[in-house]
């Protein structure tokens, strides 16, 4: 072998070598965009609440100066007055008339009617206070004697004093600081933070116990459910607020766990009808293993189809992932559109848009984040137990059952707005000090969401059970017949 053939092999092995480390390289890079990507989630590409979006692109600016809206109603919108309170409501009346000799001079003539404007203030004293004053008496021993009194036992405020505080730390999401604060200034009554703590998670709490206990048992005979869980903190350790969700009720339980065993205490193995919820592996293993008929979120599993169309580097998975939102708004499209079909022809058309999402998402580009998106629907074989019979089950019917079921939701949506509430009352509160803290939160938030969807005053609510608390008395109930 003469120099110049040395040198081409020097030269083959150098290449060989370089494009080796390019190889390398270029794999290192995709793996190091896809890392960059999914630390740059965001709400509208994750499950990631829109509070943690850190920054958020501003929008752009038109040119010209925009043009100021004025105030009040806006042109193609119903005027909005406030409706003036009730006459049982209405402590004074005065009637303000002219005086004869202007009515005759005008020419006018009374017409009976008069124009009601209402001005409302509060009393100089806005508690009342009540003093008993107990005789005491000495027996020929030196001991003490004071007469019975029922009406002094128990907590020194009484049943709308109690329903007010109530309403205050879970409905204003004011802390015992702020109460407390409140009552000395607004009130001038005096009254530490942990007398308020003890109402609350001793009064307050009890006189929701029944109700909240009557509500989960309700949740296994419903007809179709909605569940999601955000966390919270209990003395720092990491808890659950689950949230299960009816037509006529909404039910908080904070948890040690975010496992599927949560879902087998509230929900129950034995749950017949549809259940709502995301694609997280506790509600995808309760559907599993109890053969529960879900529903998984449409807008999450959309959220990450964008993910991978805007941020993934690989070409062929984002040109996959946007045949794929384009493909779901096709549906969605003709699943709004229903009104408009017949019962055959809405059939006809959501079987065809389901099989032609299915033809496409079952055919992934060789990403794992791809091949992971397209398990979810996937066929897979089982045996049941006791059998040798190998069967198949079609994971995208927990997609579709939408479809062709009447009532069931394709979203998730309803359950995370529900969780909102106690999302704001947990960023303020910073979270729970015990077991007694976290009774309180979950029976006042499933109170306060019931009571919404319901149509009902929650602090009449309240009101309501506390005085039934104090005598004893069965309370009111969440569940309406």
């Amino acid at each position: 072998m003469n120099g110049r053939d040395g040198t081409i092999d020097e030269l083959r092995a150098l290449v060989a070598k370089q494009a080796a480390q390019i190889e390398q390289l270029t794999a290192r890079i995709a793996e190091l965009e896809l890392e960059l990507a999914k630390a740059r989630k965001d709400s509208s590409t994750s499950s990631k609440p829109p509070s943690s979006d850190i920054t958020k692109p501003k929008p752009k600016k038109k040119p010209g100066r925009r043009k100021k809206p004025r105030r009040g109603g806006q042109p193609g919108h119903k005027q909005q007055l406030r409706k003036p309170l009730p006459p049982e409501r209405v402590d004074d009346t005065i009637d303000y008339e002219i005086d004869d000799e202007e009515v005759r001079r005008l020419g006018l003539t009374p017409t009976g009617d008069f124009e009601c404007i209402q001005h409302i203030e509060l009393p100089d004293t806005p508690v009342h206070v009540t003093e008993y004053r107990l005789a005491v008496y000495q027996d020929a021993d030196g001991q003490l004697y004071i007469p019975d009194c029922p009406e002094v036992k128990g907590p020194i405020f009484g049943p709308r004093l109690l329903a007010t505080i109530g309403w205050l730390k879970s409905v204003a999401h004011c802390s015992y600081s702020t109460i407390e604060a409140w009552m000395e200034d607004v009130l001038q009554v005096p009254v530490s933070r942990g007398y308020l703590a003890k109402l609350c998670t001793g009064t307050i709490s009890a006189s929701l116990a029944d109700a909240y206990d009557e509500v989960a048992g309700a949740i296994p005979r419903q007809e179709q459910l909605g569940s999601d869980e955000t966390g919270i903190k209990d003395n720092g350790k990491k808890h659950w607020i689950w949230c299960i969700t009816a037509a006529t009720f909404s039910l908080f339980h904070i948890a040690t766990s975010r496992s599927r065993e949560v879902l087998e205490k509230l929900v129950g193995p034995e749950f017949a009808g549809y259940l709502n919820f995301d694609y997280f592996s506790a509600n995808c293993s309760f559907a599993w293993n109890n053969w529960i008929k879900a529903q998984y979120c449409w807008a999450h599993l959309i959220r990450d189809i964008r993910f991978l169309a805007e941020k993934h580097p690989n070409k062929k998975t984002k040109a996959w992932a946007e045949t794929l939102l384009d493909r779901s708004r096709r549906l969605f499209s003709a699943w709004h559109r229903r009104d408009e079909m017949t019962a055959e022809g809405f059939h006809r058309s959501m079987l065809t848009h389901r099989d032609r999402f299915l033809e496409l998402v079952r055919q992934p580009p060789k990403t794992k984040e791809a091949a992971n998106l397209a398990a979810r629907f996937k066929t897979v074989e089982y045996r049941e137990e006791g059998s040798d019979l190998i069967q198949t089950y079609d994971c995208s019917d927990d997609y579709f059952r939408f479809m062709f079921t009447e009532g069931v939701e394709p979203t998730n949506n309803h359950n995370e707005q529900q969780l909102r509430h106690s999302v704001i009352d947990r960023r303020i509160t910073q979270g729970t000090r015990g077991e007694v803290g976290q009774r309180y939160h979950e029976r006042m938030w499933t109170a306060i969401a019931t009571c919404k969807k319901q149509h009902r005053n929650f602090f009449t609510f309240l009101y309501e059970s506390v005085t039934a608390q104090l005598q004893n008395q069965p309370g009111p109930s969440l569940l309406r017949a």
